[in-house]
């Protein structure tokens, strides 16, 4: 058998993980949670670039972080985590009255280099009505049609959830005339409003075949978006692409370090309570509340398990038993998957949780990875085509056919039951007329 994928302990060949694969995404909930690594073929920076580029093109303010303790010689620290450890300080510094240039100047650098990240192909951003023509773009746009087009009559839109600020799912999903429904809602003024999520789209007119697949696709950003910005009275909005560009562009050309537009909605200290902790935790309680329920599953790319909430999140997930996981992770070679994952050290590694994840061997984990097999574009060309016949569909005309026959029998039956009835109670009659005596034969004699 060749080594294709794990499930639990089990080796997979290709042709069953493709046909697991393909009976996942047609269960009842099905959903993607997709990292930086999904976005790096549309121009997207992992994390190792994202640091590149800061040792690159901001080393006064790397090298700020390090002296002063927010990092440790030679790490590459979590952006996030940076920027709100950056932010208290700032809160705290302006408290006493102390300098703020150094902290005010590695924060802006950290925000340009994240916005930089975002960005993607600048064609994208100037030609958004041609992306399904974009060459970069098409692994996401066949991500996208595949998952809605696998969904069965009555089934629930699929998930996309993403730790990523770029529109890489935004714009595949109107290239295909989906709607995304992201919990944002308004033509002029889209703020937002969570109860957009329980909203769907349906065609009155589809009938048999035609009521495939599905018109909407949910979105849920766990990080934020590039395109989310406060409003005054401290909602938080959406603004088109045509009117983030400029702005992102002036942004990064700036050396303002208060020039701050508000993209992405950071988790920062002074702004978190006020506008963004009802996004956030609205967000995450709808990626709880997906991962709860029955008959679900949940595939992951480009995701390196390095925010913790989230892995505590899908580690505690698979106590439901019905939930399938499905982790493509270019990273695990073959030889010696799990001794490696064994010799984790005294030290906490940042997959800790993804070790004792694939080292617990559960059915419901199955992991597709090796090299370029766990990259975006392999998930994309792994996952099914629609099928052309709705099985459910089918199997209801089947069921529908076999009644009408059963009902034609009846119906058969109880015509006939008057003519048995007629012909037996003709029966005695006939039989005394054969008994009576022949008055004229005895006559004769």
């Amino acid at each position: 058998m060749t080594f294709f994928a794990i499930r639990g302990s089990r080796q997979l060949s290709e042709e069953e993980f493709l046909a697991h694969l393909a009976l996942a995404i047609r269960l009842e909930n099905v959903g993607v949670l997709l990292g930086a690594g999904a976005s790096k073929g549309v121009g997207g920076m992992v994390m190792s670039d994202v640091w590149s580029l800061l040792e690159n093109d901001y080393p006064d303010q790397v090298q700020f972080l390090r002296d002063n303790k927010f990092l440790a010689n030679g790490e590459q620290g979590n952006v996030e985590l940076l920027l709100d450890k950056l932010e208290i300080a700032c809160l705290d510094g302006e408290r006493v009255g102390a300098d703020l240039t150094g902290l005010k100047a590695a924060r802006h650098a950290l925000r340009k280099a994240v916005l930089r990240a975002a960005i993607l192909d600048e064609k994208l951003w100037s030609e958004p009505d041609q992306a399904i023509l974009h060459p970069k773009l098409s692994s996401h746009i066949r991500l996208v049609s595949r998952l809605a087009g696998n969904r069965q009559p009555g089934q629930a839109a699929p998930w996309a959830f993403t730790t990523n600020y770029d529109l890489a799912l935004e714009w595949s999903a109107e290239a295909l005339g989906l709607h995304c429904v992201n919990g944002f809602s308004g033509t002029h003024d889209r703020a937002f409003r969570p109860s957009s999520f329980d909203l769907g789209l349906r065609n009155v007119q589809a009938r048999g075949e035609a009521r495939f697949g599905t018109y909407n696709l949910y979105l849920g950003k766990l990080h934020g978006s590039i395109s989310w910005t406060a409003g005054k009275s401290g909602s938080v909005c959406e603004l088109p692409s045509t009117t983030v560009k400029p702005l992102v562009d002036q942004f990064i050309a700036s050396d303002k370090p208060d020039d701050w537009p508000g993209f992405m909605i950071f988790p920062g200290a002074s702004k978190f309570v006020q506008t963004t902790a009802f996004v956030y935790g609205e967000v995450i309680r709808r990626f709880t509340e997906f991962l709860s329920r029955p008959n679900a599953c949940l595939i992951v790319n480009g995701y390196g398990f390095t925010d913790d909430h989230i892995n505590r999140l899908v580690v505690s997930a698979l106590q439901n038993p019905t939930l399938q996981l499905i982790i493509y992770l270019p990273e695990i070679d073959r030889l010696g998957i799990y001794q490696s994952l064994a010799a984790t050290g005294d030290a906490i590694k940042p997959n800790e949780q993804l070790k004792r994840l694939l080292l617990a061997q559960l059915p419901q984990v199955t992991v597709r990875g090796f090299g370029a097999g766990g990259f975006f574009d392999a998930l994309a060309s792994d996952l099914p085509e629609p099928a052309m016949l709705d099985e459910v569909s089918e199997r209801a005309r089947q069921l529908e056919a076999l009644l009408k026959q059963a009902t034609n029998v009846q119906v058969s039956k109880k015509a006939a039951a008057p003519a048995e009835a007629t012909a037996v109670a003709a029966a005695p009659e006939a039989a005394e007329t054969a008994s009576a005596p022949n008055t004229d034969s005895e006559g004769s004699f």
